[in-house]
């Protein structure tokens, strides 16, 4: 129940200057007539903290407050106390809250965890979790100041840690208590985070965390992820393609409705990687909350996709998003939208998990259309397949729903199975271009196919998105007797660790391969040695990058990506490094001729990785 500005103040002890509310959004913003400190940087972040608390967007129940680390008895402590605080109606209820919260400490004394006085005001989780794991957090909660709940009043809360910018030392942790039901928690992330970056602070994303050190090949894998969703987008048209690992969280969290020290563990998901694609520029086709939400936040609502699939490696397609806490999909647009969640692992990451979700506009035919997503990503990602063993393209059982929805009252469903469906069922399958309805055949002249040479045919196939019975009447219609396979490309050499690229130039008066003067100047001719085994391959300069190159060696050779580095021999005779696209781009440059691209390449190498587990430990970083 609201109450005049007056009613509000006379509930605190100590005299308050206020921001008055505007319509537009904008909350009250209180903080103490005696607020301050001799240190210059504190007063700076309170100042900061108000700033960024009276340009949050909100137009619900709301109550903001600022957890900061201070010392008392030469124990580090959060305090909420003499900060900066932010409600956007005026209540009694609110009055209550903020004057309960300010009795609380936190503790981040990571040497002195435990509660060696005893005081039922000092206590772990909350915003120390935040703070000490720099890992913002959701929760819900029930009110716990008034007997008589009301659904309009505050029932989640957002712990934000923040820090000052290129910095990493966590400065305090804001928090924000929404009603989650009335006002989608989304739209609040995206309105504090824009908020407090204005305001000269930044907050904490959670994929900082993924601990790229301890898992082994882990970054390598995300950017070949990164490269597959957005090819997967732009050739079948999704809205949104993210990449979700999970993460063990195993600490101290105080509940809210009885302020008790427990200790949970859980699993979280912590988006990897995303890629979005503007179909259509529609007004209402914005997923920057959706987006934003994913990168700030771990998810650990039951119920959401991509937690589910992480949990049980199940694979669902969602046939019409709902609204629900995290996000509004009833808007003009996402009524139609639909989602797709797998579970895949990769061979260079052993037993981690990594659970795909995709969102895009309905389509009538979703059968043919995931069919279609999974070959383009059987193509991009050649050593992924399905948590539970199954190769991509062969024969899923997938789960029809809807996803998790929450009431007005706070009841939580979980994704509901109304049937199941299978997929590539007899492995029966289709190129990815099916979707598409393209109305004219498929052209394959013979440069194009003499790019394929030295791949198996099935291999070739994929690249080519054809049919290997396509292939086989296209070649055969070419005259050529007999498909060059890996065979085609082994070649002895004296020295086991050299890859040579074809050059255009006969080398100690050695006749050239007449095939290669059939090649484009555009085309990347490579010969790849590894001990006693040779390849070649063909691929178009201009997409060509650093990993399709180490992704085509690891193919052919039977390699892990990442148990080997690469070097190319330069225009000067000297061997260097090749780990980017920059060098990539050097070494076509110091291997052109007249008619084409030539490079000769060493492979060094590398240890062999252990296996991983399927989530990471959030202590172990």
């Amino acid at each position: 129940m609201d109450i005049t500005l007056s009613e509000f103040l006379e509930a605190f002890p100590i005299p308050l200057h206020h921001i008055a509310s505007q319509p537009f959004g904008n909350p009250w913003v209180f903080w103490n007539e005696n607020e301050g400190s001799a240190d210059v940087g504190i007063h700076m972040i309170q100042q900061t903290i108000k700033f960024a608390f009276y340009n949050t967007k909100v137009y619900t129940e709301f109550l903001g407050q600022f957890w900061a680390p201070v010392t008392i008895d030469g124990r580090r402590l959060l305090s909420t106390s003499g900060q900066p605080f932010a409600v956007r109606h005026l209540s009694n209820e609110l009055a209550n809250y903020r004057l309960f919260s300010e009795k609380y400490r936190y503790i981040i004394d990571v040497n002195r965890v435990d509660n060696e006085e005893e005081n039922p005001m000092i206590v772990s989780g909350g915003p120390a979790t935040a703070f000490l794991n720099r890992m913002p957090c959701m929760n819900e909660f029930q009110w716990i100041t008034s007997e008589s709940y009301h659904w309009e009043q505050p029932n989640f809360s957002v712990m934000l840690p923040l820090c000052l910018p290129s910095q990493s030392q966590c400065v305090g942790v804001l928090e924000f208590m929404i009603n989650g039901w009335a006002y989608d928690i989304g739209k609040c992330v995206l309105s504090t985070t824009k908020a407090v970056k204005i305001a000269g602070l930044e907050v904490f994303y959670v994929h900082d965390l993924i601990p790229y050190k301890t898992i082994n090949r882990l970054k390598h894998t995300k950017d070949e992820i990164e490269e597959a969703l957005k090819v997967v987008c732009e050739s079948h048209n999704l809205d949104l393609a993210q990449v979700w690992i999970g993460c063990e969280d195993k600490s101290h969290v105080l509940l809210s409705s009885s302020l008790e020290n427990t200790i949970t563990k859980r699993l979280l998901a912590i988006k990897l990687a995303g890629y979005r694609y503007v179909v259509t520029k529609d007004e209402h086709n914005d997923l920057d909350e959706y987006i934003t939400l994913c990168d700030v936040t771990p998810r650990g609502i039951p119920g959401e996709l991509p937690l589910e699939t992480l949990q049980d490696h199940k694979s669902r397609y969602i046939c019409k998003l709902r609204s629900e806490v995290i996000e509004d999909w009833d808007g003009d647009f996402f009524s139609k939208s639909s989602a797709f969640a797998i579970c895949l692992r990769s061979n260079n990451t052993g037993d981690f998990d990594y659970a795909f979700e995709f969102i895009w506009n309905k389509r009538p035919n979703y059968v043919i259309f995931l069919e279609a997503l999974i070959l383009t990503l059987k193509r991009c990602l050649p050593r992924f397949k399905f948590a539970s063993g199954v190769e991509l393209g062969d024969e899923l059982d997938v789960i029809v729903g809807e996803c998790a929805r929450y009431s007005e009252y706070g009841e939580t469903s979980h994704i509901g199975e109304t049937e199941k469906l299978k997929i590539f069922q007899g492995k029966r399958s289709l190129s990815s271009l099916e979707v598409t309805r393209k109305t004219t055949p498929k052209t394959l002249p013979r440069e194009v196919i003499e790019q394929q040479y030295g791949k198996t045919m099935k291999e070739a196939a994929i690249y080519l998105n054809v049919s290997l019975s396509t292939l086989k009447r296209k070649f055969k219609e070419l005259g050529i007797p007999e498909w060059p396979g890996p065979k085609y490309a082994k070649r002895n050499v004296n020295d086991s660790s050299i890859i040579q690229v074809i050059t255009n130039e006969q080398e100690n008066g050695a006749i050239q391969d007449p095939s290669i003067l059939n090649l484009n100047k555009n085309i990347l001719t490579i010969k790849a040695a590894y001990r006693d085994d040779m390849i070649k391959f063909h691929l178009p300069i201009s997409p060509t990058t650093f990993l399709t190159v180490e992704k085509e060696i690891g193919v052919k050779l039977n390699l892990i990506v990442g148990s080997y580095k690469l070097k190319y021999l330069d225009e000067d005779g000297d061997w260097i490094s090749l780990i980017s696209d920059e060098d990539m781009s050097d070494c076509i440059k110091s291997s052109k001729t007249l008619d084409q691209v030539v490079v000769r390449l060493r492979v060094i190498p590398s240890p062999q990785p252990t296996s991983s587990s399927g989530s990471f430990n959030l202590f172990s970083i």
